[in-house]
């Protein structure tokens, strides 16, 4: 879909991190099979459009601050989510991103306009009054799991999509009201929805990437930009020379990239640039390990990997380990002693850890979550009188 096409449904996402547009392109697949193809959709990043130089850098940062200093960024985090300096993101954004976003809304003229990106609501919402056709709902998909930035309570939307009851509990004690809140679960790719694959699948799969059948498929990922100390933990599973075939998901780290071509770790190993779609990767593995980023650890337990969280990026990720380890989804793992101790662990036959995780994370998962909101999105298509019709409330996450 081009700029000046018009479309039923226009979700707003940015480049900051590979969370915000993976969550984004699974709604839009979702919407696209429950519609048959009937609902238009069009998916906007303003991040790539030439309308702020500033809010262009600032985008362009988020890779490498991620990557070479996540303290920093924890820092930048906490003082955006501050009443004082978020007050003034928002009218920088406004001025920077608003005038060209309501041109966008203009030209899609949606019914429903849905955001993916908690520093993108005000202008997105903004853009929407100035280019409003009738009366389009606006409609937040919050892409946390347990918490998160500010952004996502104001404006006020019609509908707010949580991930989880933690997070839908943050909203309600932000001040959003219980009505506009639905828990759909965490949207992903909805190919993940069979969940996990049968044995003999797994393994025509794993052989058709390069890996080997038999041992433990360990994905090591660290988001888009690649973050979450890599090759650190590469060379710690590399060392162990366990029965382990090991993918890395180096996303933007082309440096982390390079150094896995030169040098071998210990163990087979793949190295992965960025990829629009880890699903396969994700269905031919056992295990996840790294951060806590919220999509990670969605996507993998939807594909019914055991869970091992090995750090977060401060700030929005820093309380996701413990949530998921309370579930009992999750192993948290620090340092190298532990790391290795749990993998082999998990290379024993006889160790029932394996299938607990997986278990656990089974449990927790939602894979249905991008189907549960294009349920809600197309539920504000239908009209009744001229006004929206209420969507119903999505199914609880114990539901």
């Amino acid at each position: 879909m081009n700029r000046s096409d018009a479309a039923e449904v226009q979700i707003w996402a940015a480049g900051t991190g590979g969370g915000h547009l993976s969550v984004a392109h699974a709604l839009v697949t979702a919407l696209q099979q429950r519609a048959g193809g009937a609902v238009s959709v069009a998916l906007d990043d303003p991040t790539l459009e030439p309308i702020g130089r500033a809010a262009r850098r600032l985008a362009l940062a988020y890779g490498p601050l991620v990557r070479a200093s996540p303290a920093l960024w924890g820092a930048v985090y906490r003082g955006f989510s501050s009443p004082g300096l978020s007050s003034g993101m928002d009218r920088f954004l406004v001025r920077q991103l608003g005038p060209a976003m309501a041109e966008r809304s203009r030209a899609r003229a949606a019914r429903v306009i849905v955001n993916c990106h908690p520093l993108l609501g005000l202008p997105a919402r903004l853009g929407m009054d100035q280019a409003a056709r009738g009366a389009p709902a606006f409609i937040t998909v919050m892409t946390d799991l347990v918490g998160g930035h500010k952004g996502w309570l104001a404006p006020r939307p019609d509908a707010i999509l949580t991930a989880t009851a933690e997070a839908t509990d943050w909203c309600l004690r932000g001040g959003l009201s219980a009505e506009l809140v639905r828990q759909t679960g965490l949207p992903v790719d909805p190919a993940l929805q069979g969940g996990a694959l049968t044995p003999a699948s797994r393994r025509q799969l794993r052989r058709s990437l390069g890996m080997d059948p038999d041992a433990l498929g360990v994905l090591l990922g660290g988001g888009a930009e690649g973050a979450g100390d890599l090759q650190r933990l590469a060379r710690w599973v590399g060392q162990s020379r366990l029965p382990i075939h090991l993918v890395v998901a180096c996303g933007n780290n082309q440096r982390v990239r390079s150094w896995l071509r030169r040098n071998s770790v210990g163990v087979p190993t793949i190295a992965l640039g960025f990829q629009p779609s880890l699903t396969p990767w994700l269905q031919a593995a056992d295990v996840y390990l790294g951060k806590a980023g919220p999509s990670s650890l969605a996507e993998a337990a939807a594909a019914g990997l055991a869970l091992l969280v090995a750090g977060a990026l401060p700030g929005q990720e820093e309380n996701n380990g413990a949530a998921l380890a309370a579930a009992g989804a999750a192993l948290q793992v620090r340092g190298e002693v532990q790391v290795l101790s749990t993998l082999r662990r998990l290379c024993d036959p006889a160790d029932t850890l394996l299938a607990e995780l997986q278990a656990g994370s089974r449990q927790w998962a939602r894979p249905d979550a991008a189907s549960r909101a294009a349920e809600v999105v197309v539920s504000f298509l239908n009209r009744d009188g001229g006004a929206l019709a209420p969507p119903p409330r999505a199914r609880s996450a114990s539901g």
